[in-house]
């Protein structure tokens, strides 16, 4: 016989705190189910959701459903044992895992470890490369927006009267399809101005643009 108290005095709930397990059932709900008679798992499961609805004020027929059905499950999980008494559930004793352990291996002394490299810069290799092409701002190509801005300006200029870059024998003879054939060409002296959220604007060479850019 074990000489701790605790452990030999039996825990003793009252049906209201009973009817507390049940999901939806608070403290005072409880307390009327007991005081209308429902003060069992047993008699709360057998229970005509519209009698008991009229007999709980504020519980609904479709809430009345819900406690009925939940109060079924609760027994059924007492019966088959995976609940005690006080409704809450029983631990289960956790199995050893049957993996095998995973393969060790032998690794080299820390001072047999080549030292890793050091970065000395943080720009990336993208950034190096626009830093290259002379794009302070990327991206490094033409955007559709920018070709379409373009094209536009160059036709405005042609309309104006302003001299044509490219053969006219083989150039076509919409003023749109001339300037975006010189611009396909490559022989625009122009420049793309790109402006950052500071209020920084950087000018960049068309040609640098069209390096990277499809235009087919």
């Amino acid at each position: 016989m074990s000489d701790n108290p605790e452990q030999n005095e039996e825990v003793q709930f009252s049906p209201a705190e009973a009817l507390e397990n049940i999901p939806g059932v608070g403290p005072k709900t409880a307390e009327k189910m007991v005081e209308k008679g429902f003060d069992t798992f047993q008699k709360v499961a057998e229970a005509n959701p519209e009698d008991l609805a009229a007999a709980i004020p504020g519980l609904s027929v479709a809430k009345a459903e819900g406690v009925i059905s939940e109060t079924k499950l609760i027994i059924e999980h007492i019966e088959a044992g995976v609940l005690d008494v006080t409704g809450k559930p029983k631990k289960s004793k956790r199995k050893r895992s049957t993996e095998p352990e995973p393969e060790r291996y032998d690794l080299p002394p820390a001072d047999d470890i080549p030292e890793s490299i050091t970065r000395t810069s943080l720009k990336t290799g993208y950034e190096m490369d626009l830093e290259e092409l002379g794009i302070a701002v990327p991206p490094k190509w033409l955007t559709r927006f920018e070709r379409a801005r373009i094209i536009g300006a160059r036709a405005l200029q042609i309309s104006m009267g302003a001299p044509v870059l490219v053969d006219m024998n083989q150039a076509p003879k919409d003023i749109f399809a001339l300037a975006e054939y010189e611009l396909k060409l490559g022989v625009l002296p122009m420049t793309v101005r790109r402006s950052l959220p500071t209020g920084e604007y950087y000018d960049i060479p068309l040609s640098a643009l069209l390096k990277n850019t499809r235009l087919d």
